[in-house]
């Protein structure tokens, strides 16, 4: 009879709720959702393409698992439609990253990739995309040695560590001067290409 392997435990440093709690590709698309605005269930499952029920589910697991909070309620039609808010991000830095589940990260890195895309035919099929003469694009192929790729992504994790930074004292500004936001849309893509 064959001896089953034992799964090889994640490191300890790595937050397991919030493994749990993005495991399933409809919760970390909701999670992304409401890091951006404030949402109902019936809206999620509107935008992801599932069912109310379903999504409802994945919404009450994100809040078991202390990814989002309730903010308000509004009354419809006999019932109560309830909205929340993200109060953690799905983000792991380089070191965590390598520790999580091959499925998790290839399941992350597709809904990402999916989405940039679509952002980026919205704002060019809206007339967006060049509207501001300060916005940045560019795609930089290179050949790059052990140390070159080891100093490339550490860069790449300190950009977008700096990001989330800017994200957070602006948010700050904005809910002071009650000034309206502009979206954003921010992709960092390293990876090792095709020979």
């Amino acid at each position: 009879m064959p001896t089953k392997r034992k799964a090889k435990p994640l490191d300890i440093d790595i937050d397991l709720r919030l493994i749990k709690a993005i495991a399933h590709p409809h919760r970390f698309q909701a999670l992304h959702i409401l890091n951006q605005r404030e949402a109902s269930p019936s809206e999620l499952a509107n935008e992801i393409g599932t069912p109310v029920g379903k999504l409802a589910y994945h919404v009450r697991e994100l809040e078991k698992f202390d990814c989002i909070e309730l903010v308000r309620t509004v009354p419809r039609r006999g019932a109560t439609e309830h909205f929340y808010r993200a109060v953690r991000s799905a983000y792991f830095n380089d070191k965590e990253w390598v520790r999580l589940p091959e499925s998790i990260r290839a399941s992350i890195v597709g809904m990402q990739m999916k989405a940039t895309g679509e952002l980026v035919g919205e704002s060019m099929r809206a007339g967006i995309f060049e509207r501001r003469e300060d916005r940045h694009h560019s795609l930089h192929t290179m050949k790059v040695d052990v140390q070159g790729w080891s100093e490339t992504t550490t860069a790449l994790e300190e950009t977008m560590k700096k990001l989330m930074e800017i994200k957070a004292t602006s948010t700050e500004r904005l809910l002071e001067s009650g000034e309206d936001s502009i979206p954003m849309a921010v992709s960092i893509i390293g990876f090792e290409t095709a020979p």
